[in-house]
């Protein structure tokens, strides 16, 4: 019997080899896998328990007839096992995940063959990662921005009044009941509703309603067709023709609070001139996130257009399959159906792949230049991210504790990419033009 930790004999030929994988031919001598069979069948002979015979004592051919199959298959696992790493090794080749054997061919009394599939991290050079051009857009906060953002907190705090004109205009809010009815008569009960109120200002109204009710008073009934595409999202309504009947039963319309101190004071601010400050400094805040997230995009797609190399299809899939769990996780929550999820999965799958690969190529860019710049994070790093935490959550150093305790790597990876992004912005051709921010209409349409 060939002993477990024993090193077989075998010959291994390497047919393609890439920058991060491996294909390796591996040959077992005959006489060996014959060897590695006898010792199957013994450790089947043991296991077996056949009725009419002691366990461990089935006479080895009926051992040999009834379980032929299993032993091979015991026999081919057992000699890869210990083959495939010294075929590794004879090539210097350090694996990162368990070799695929994509396929072999073994009967009883011949030479085993197998060919095997491993796969390595790259070993690269990563090119142009100083002098990386950047456009920086630097949008100032304007009278007119902080103008609109109080109208729209305005807005926000409005109260409904009762209609002073008594009659539907563009944007009053309008209570109705109404019933709905196909095109043929046929009630449609599932969509009646009670005093149900419609925004005539918005955008998402139906179309129809806001013409049809337009100048209407309480107590008014009015007919509302309405046309519904053939790709509605509510199936019920899709592609018929519906009609409304209508009643009106209240009619009210925005009263927009004055803009002064008390305005102020009632959205938890000193005054008016304080509200102003602290929006404006709220916006800044905005543009500067958005600014630095702009920047990192096109320091990262240029770095990755720069430097374009294989990466391990075993990485790829565990991030692939990532992504797709977290979809899963978050439309489920968001009520979606089993069989929908898979659905729109299957759609995405190429999106996934091309996302998967774009960051595993992307992580072994900043590893590495994080190795050339000796971007490394120590624990005189981590005490100071620490003693900042604590300085900005006074009263709560013990849990500030805990968490650099506990997630003391994730604060690691989070310090180095911080690092690395500085270095890489403060070596960058950055190019800066400013501009008026645009006010919220404009900026959705850009």
């Amino acid at each position: 019997m060939v002993q477990e930790n024993k090193i077989i004999d075998f010959k291994s030929t390497v047919v393609d080899e890439k920058l991060c994988s491996i294909t390796v031919d591996v040959e077992v001598p005959e006489n060996i896998a014959t060897d590695e069979i006898k010792s199957a069948f013994g450790w089947i002979q043991q296991q077996v328990k056949i009725d009419g015979f002691r366990h461990g004592k089935v006479p080895m051919g009926i051992v040999k007839q009834k379980f032929v199959g299993e032993a091979k298959d015991r026999a081919v696992e057992n000699i890869i096992k210990k083959t495939v790493l010294n075929a590794l090794k004879k090539e210097k080749f350090a694996s990162i995940d368990v070799p695929v054997v994509e396929e072999f061919n073994y009967e009883l009394g011949q030479t085993l063959k197998y060919r095997f599939t491993a796969e390595r991290h790259p070993k690269i050079d990563i090119k142009d990662y100083k002098g990386i051009p950047v456009k920086k857009e630097v949008f100032k906060v304007t009278s007119k921005n902080l103008e609109q953002s109080l109208e729209f907190l305005r807005e926000k705090n409005a109260k409904l009044v009762s209609s002073k004109s008594g009659e539907v205009a563009e944007k009053s809010f309008v209570y109705v009941d109404y019933n709905a009815f196909a095109a043929d008569g046929k009630a449609l009960p599932e969509i009646t509703a009670k005093n149900h109120i419609l925004d005539l200002s918005s955008s998402n109204i139906v179309k129809g309603f806001k013409k049809a009710l337009k100048g209407s008073k309480i107590g008014d009934e009015k007919d509302v067709k309405v046309e519904y595409p053939a790709d509605y999202p509510n199936k019920t309504l899709a592609g018929k023709t519906v009609t409304f009947k209508t009643k009106v039963l209240e009619i009210k319309e925005k009263e927009l609070p004055e803009l002064n101190d008390d305005f102020a004071k009632d959205i938890e601010t000193e005054n008016l001139e304080d509200l102003k400050t602290k929006l404006r400094e709220s916006m800044e805040a905005k543009e500067k996130h958005r600014q630095d997230i702009d920047v990192e995009k096109q320091i990262v797609d240029y770095l990755l257009e720069k430097n374009k190399f294989e990466v391990p299809q075993c990485l790829i899939a565990k991030y692939r399959e990532s992504l797709i769990e977290k979809m899963k996780s978050y439309m489920k929550s968001q009520g979606a159906s089993a069989e929908y999820v898979e659905e729109q999965i299957e759609l995405e799958k190429e999106k996934f792949k091309e996302e998967a690969e774009r960051k595993v190529r992307l992580s072994y860019i900043l590893d590495t230049i994080c190795t050339n710049e000796n971007l490394a994070v120590n624990d005189a790093d981590i005490e100071e991210e620490k003693n900042k935490m604590k300085t900005s959550n006074p009263g709560k150093e013990n849990v500030v504790d805990k968490y650099f305790t506990e997630k003391k790597e994730s604060v690691m990876l989070s310090l180095k990419e911080q690092k690395l992004f500085k270095f890489l912005l403060g070596s960058a051709d950055i190019k800066t033009e400013e501009k008026d921010m645009p006010l919220e209409k404009d900026w959705d349409e850009k």
